[in-house]
């Protein structure tokens, strides 16, 4: 991961962004090499870097206790936390409290982070919660009838928010036992009280109450799942050999009628993308040129991954509408929609799109227009 590939979006507000990263809860050091799955992003800023920070930055009268910093970044690749380690009286290091730290100081260690050791950090809860959700009974794999494979989601998605909820409420009581002001205290207390007790009582009113502890991403997306449909599973090695027959590839020695779709398919300068069915299982089959153009990506960096996982397309309600459409009437057209590049940036999209069966299952086809261009 490249460290470089962390800044701040457009339309920030600095003031509320290092409000909101002063914020993230002292977190455990549970820190690992960057790769593996269901982890935060991590820039540590260790001695050298912070004695660097200082040099650079003597106005700032950054404290001298502070021996660590580490900016967590989410899976955007936007700044989520900011916690410090602090040598105390003893020598022994402590959690530093980041409040003291001024607006201009949070906003330049950010921009510091590049010069830090990129790594990871897992939180056992959120890890817990993924692994629940990656199981999640689908059509293809449970051969029941309906009811009984939605009774089963529905348990499971219970549990996952119950997880969910015990963490938000420990985050604010952990930030209600370290608020600087009884004042603060009672709200963060309150906020703890108010959090919905099971999945069906969370509602749009909730978002500011797990935003609050960086937990709505995952409140959002168990919420998604209890609305949507079972997904499908990923078809097997033999049925997409089946689908490459029906395409043809690119370099098929064969001439004919397969190989000629193949050719427009990849010569289109208009994004294609074939893929699963599904929320959140619906994964990469084939793209054209266009699209890796569009996305700057290549073809072995997404092949197979999960759309919106690999992030480059952004799970939010537009994408569930336009899912419920293919769910119900099967087509769209001309829908506005946006989706990430390679380089984390938000590119404004027209898509058009018809689920299709080929070679004997059910794909999703989407034709994609950088709006920007127009």
């Amino acid at each position: 991961m490249a460290s470089s590939g962390h800044t701040l979006g457009r339309g920030t507000d600095p003031r509320a962004l290092a409000r909101r990263i002063r914020r993230g809860c002292n977190l455990d050091r549970s820190l690992q090499r960057l790769g593996e799955a269901d982890m935060y992003a991590v820039t540590v800023l260790e001695k050298e870097a912070l004695a660097a920070f200082r040099r650079e930055h003597p106005w700032l009268e950054f404290p001298d206790d502070i021996r660590e910093v580490s900016v967590f970044f989410d899976d955007s690749g936007s700044p989520a936390r900011l916690t410090a380690v602090a040598v105390g009286g003893e020598g022994l290091d402590s959690p530093a409290d980041t409040n003291r730290f001024s607006t201009e100081t949070v906003l330049a260690l950010i921009r510091f982070a590049p010069h830090g050791k990129p790594m990871s950090w897992e939180c056992p809860g959120e890890a817990r919660v993924w692994r629940i959700l990656e199981g999640l009974p689908t059509c293809d794999e449970m051969v029941l009838v309906d009811a009984t494979v939605e009774a089963s989601r529905r348990a499971l998605l219970e549990e996952a928010y119950e997880l969910v909820r015990q963490m938000a409420a420990d985050a604010y009581r952990e930030l209600a036992a370290s608020a600087r002001s009884q004042r603060e205290s009672k709200r963060l207390r309150e906020a703890a009280l108010a959090i919905p007790d099971g999945l069906k009582d969370v509602n749009p009113e909730n978002k500011p109450l797990f935003l609050e502890v960086d937990l709505w991403r995952l409140v959002a997306v168990i919420r998604d799942e209890a609305l949507m449909p079972p997904d499908h599973e990923m078809p097997a090695a033999q049925e997409l050999e089946d689908l490459d027959r029906l395409i043809g590839v690119a370099d098929d020695n064969e001439a004919g009628s397969n190989s000629l779709i193949q050719t427009l398919f990849d010569l289109s300068p208009v994004a294609f993308s074939i893929s699963t069915t599904g929320k959140n299982s619906s994964r990469y089959v084939r793209v054209n040129k266009a699209y890796l153009e569009l996305v700057g990506k290549s073809w072995d960096e997404i092949r197979g991954q999960e759309m919106v996982s690999s992030g480059l397309v952004i799970g939010n309600g537009a994408r569930e509408r336009r899912l419920a459409m293919l769910d119900t009437v099967g087509s769209y057209s001309g829908e506005k929609a946006e989706i990430r590049n390679a380089k984390g940036e938000t590119v404004s999209v027209l898509i058009s799109a018809r689920r299709l069966r080929l070679a004997g299952e059910l794909y999703d086809f989407e034709v994609i227009a950088n709006a920007s261009d127009t």
